[in-house]
């Protein structure tokens, strides 16, 4: 900072600007006098104020110090300060540059074994500071004479002059010696080695070290990498063991705890496994939440903080009550808005309540967009891998599943933490994090052993963690919509009912052959009745068919016949009234519907029998010896009806007597024909009457 203070021909002077008020005054003036006045009055000879300097082009208009009267003198060392040292300071410091090239050879300096170790950023901040007031030292000492001039001195002892200054000089973090002698020695020192002269010696290559061979390392290091977790005291003693045979220096504990800090990467997986070297130590890459609904499902079990009561018979026939039950969720979560897309509760995490979770995510999204839709990509945890990975695989177009024991992967684990501590705390059946952990995220147990009779049975416990969902759902449903429509195209995969049932169905464990009324199926001890309105479903009625379904929505099941062929999706069979009183409207339409459906069928026997009917015609016309067989005669006419079982059954006796009859008049036919022609033969070649 500008100080007003300047020696000017040996003779201290202060700056008019900083008295003045009126015309180019400092910022910082005092503000006693005008400029007008100032000038009358250094120049009259009954004042006391002597001018000590005009002022011109880069030179301030002085004013001697001592000439000012005492009041002014009082006020302004108030202000500024003590003049001689201000003036010091102030000189100092209006030669103080920072050195960036000092900066620069710190940053850039190594040390170490290998030369991989770097200053720390504190280090090379004050190094640089203490290179640079170095340098306005070196500028003040090569400049003595200017020096002194500005102090007002003729001689001084300028050591002393400079480590006065310097410990004075405290605009920069610099720690620089306080006693002259010690200054000298900094300096000359900085001048013959340079930046590096201000270097402590504990940044230079350690030359004491007692693990210096190859052998030595690799031997401690796979001691600290030992899965036992060795303390360094032990490993010490097993490594000195070797040691004093080698004739290495040995070692101790505090040793060992070194390498051990500078081998953490080599020995971290042995010491705490492969799972925490990659959760802790290695490269993970960073994720953002997507940008709209549906892009990314994840989903895990959650043993829930929350405890019910649940009441057992023993063996003795004695019931028992426990209070430390908890319930499991399965939540499906949708990562753009942490929204819990679908969730089930149930004892324990389960293949079966995983899929009731998904069930419930699907149907939720009909809920929401009028039909089912399936994300575009989906994440899970390697429970039960091998049973439901074909499960995911049908839920989704990608499925992703987590890397093994890498929790960080998955997004939904934070989301079970902000539901713990925004809803479950709320309630006095909370459990606190980690029932038995011991952790100070626990309820006050006594409290909760007084409380655990209230607490809700399992119904009680279901309905808190339902509410807890419904209330996440509510804040969060208006976003999720609202984003929804900038969900592209491309990336919306509606999921049909019969991919849904196939995916996620539940099996009747029975199968069901179709009849005229449709399929009769027994759903959890109920019996329903399912018909499809598929032509096609009544040409396979000779199947035997298995039933997928959900007990969310029974208005529709999947039909599979056995050789998994042939499915149909089945609607719940329509109950006609069967009272003319009782009929409504649907009761006609459904009576319009089947009846349309009949005419379709019968229409296509028909159109069938027709066309059977022209292709036999024309292909017994081009094989005319067909003409006789019985198959002609049994077939349809050309007319393609239908003829019925016991026309049939009385054409065929019929159709069999004509044939029978026609061979047996063409063999007897042939049989006349052969006598006759033996007769001939022996009238015309034997004369009986020469043997007579």
């Amino acid at each position: 900072m500008e100080t007003p203070y300047k020696y000017y021909e040996k003779k201290l002077g202060f700056k008019i600007k900083y008295l003045i008020y009126d015309r180019d005054y400092h910022v910082d003036s005092l503000k006693l006098i005008s400029y007008r006045a100032i000038n009358w009055r250094m120049n009259s000879d009954t004042c006391i104020e002597k001018q000590l300097r005009r002022g011109s082009l880069g030179c301030d208009a002085l004013v001697v110090f001592d000439s000012l009267s005492q009041d002014w003198k009082d006020r302004i060392t108030t202000k500024f300060g003590k003049p001689k040292e201000e003036v010091k300071k102030s000189w100092f410091a209006q030669h103080y540059v920072a050195d960036r090239e000092a900066f620069d050879f710190y940053i850039g300096y190594r040390y170490g074994e290998k030369n991989s170790k770097k200053l720390e950023l504190d280090t090379i901040e004050q190094y640089g500071y203490n290179a640079s007031v170095l340098n306005t030292v070196l500028i003040m000492k090569n400049n003595r004479k200017q020096y002194l001039k500005a102090l007002g001195y003729t001689s001084v002892d300028i050591w002393d002059s400079l480590s006065r200054d310097v410990n004075a000089f405290r605009d920069v973090d610099h720690n620089l010696p306080t006693t002259k002698d010690s200054l000298r020695y900094k300096v000359n020192k900085y001048v013959k080695e340079g930046y590096a002269g201000l270097i402590s010696g504990k940044f230079g290559m350690q030359n004491a070290l007692k693990i210096k061979e190859r052998e030595q390392e690799a031997l401690l290091d796979e001691l600290l990498a030992k899965h036992t977790n060795l303390d360094n005291t032990l490993i010490a003693t097993v490594y000195n063991a070797i040691a004093e045979q080698k004739n290495w220096p040995t070692i101790t504990a505090q040793t060992v705890g070194n390498r051990k800090e500078k081998s953490n990467l080599v020995i971290y997986a042995g010491r705490n496994g492969v799972s925490a070297l990659s959760n802790n130590i290695l490269m993970q890459n960073k994720r953002q939440a997507p940008t709209s609904p549906m892009l990314y499902w994840t989903l895990d079990g959650w043993d829930a903080e929350l405890l019910y009561q649940k009441s057992t018979i023993d063996k003795k026939g004695y019931s028992v009550t426990t209070y430390h039950n908890r319930l499991t969720m399965v939540v499906v979560l949708d990562p753009f808005n942490k929204y819990p897309v679908g969730y089930a509760i149930g004892t324990h995490e389960t293949p079966e309540l995983i899929k009731e979770a998904l069930r419930n995510a699907f149907n939720h999204t009909a809920e929401l967009f009028g039909q089912r839709f399936k994300p575009y990509q989906l994440q899970s945890d390697n429970y039960q891998k091998k049973a439901l990975t074909p499960v995911y695989e049908a839920c989704t177009k990608y499925y992703t599943p987590a890397a093994v024991k890498n929790a960080k992967a998955k997004v939904i684990e934070p989301y079970f933490a902000h539901i713990n501590k925004t809803y479950c705390k709320l309630m006095d059946n909370w459990s606190g994090f980690g029932v038995g952990s011991g952790s100070k995220n626990q309820p006050n147990s006594e409290m909760l052993a007084k409380l655990s009779r209230s607490f809700p049975d399992e119904i009680g416990c279901r309905k808190q963690l339902e509410s807890i969902i419904a209330a996440e759902r509510s804040k969060k449903q208006k976003q999720y919509l609202e984003q929804w429509e900038n969900t592209q195209e491309t990336h919306r995969l509606p999921m049909p009912t019969e991919n849904y049932l196939l995916a996620l169905g539940k099996t009747t464990g029975d199968t069901n052959k179709l009849e005229g009324s449709g399929l009769h199926i027994k759903i959890n001890g109920v019996k329903r009745t399912y018909d499809c309105f598929e032509l096609d479903f009544r040409q396979q009625a000779h199947q035997n068919w298995n039933i997928l379904y959900d007990d969310n929505n029974l208005n529709e099941v999947l039909a599979i016949s056995a050789d998994q062929k042939y499915r149909f999706v089945l609607q719940d069979k329509y109950i006609q009234s069967m009272a003319i009183a009782e009929h409504n409207e649907d009761d006609g339409w459904q009576r319009q519907r089947v009846k349309e459906y009949n005419n379709t069928a019968i229409k296509f026997i028909t159109d069938t029998r027709e066309d059977n009917a022209n292709v036999l015609d024309q292909f017994f016309n081009q094989n005319p010896l067909l003409n006789d067989t019985l198959a002609k005669h049994l077939l349809t006419d050309s007319r393609g009806q239908h003829k019925d079982n016991k026309s049939q059954q009385r054409l065929q006796p019929e159709a069999e007597k004509v044939l029978l009859k026609q061979e047996r008049t063409i063999q007897k036919a042939a049989e006349k024909s052969w006598q006759d022609e033996q007769n001939e033969y022996h009238n015309n070649k034997i004369d009986l009457n020469n043997y007579i």
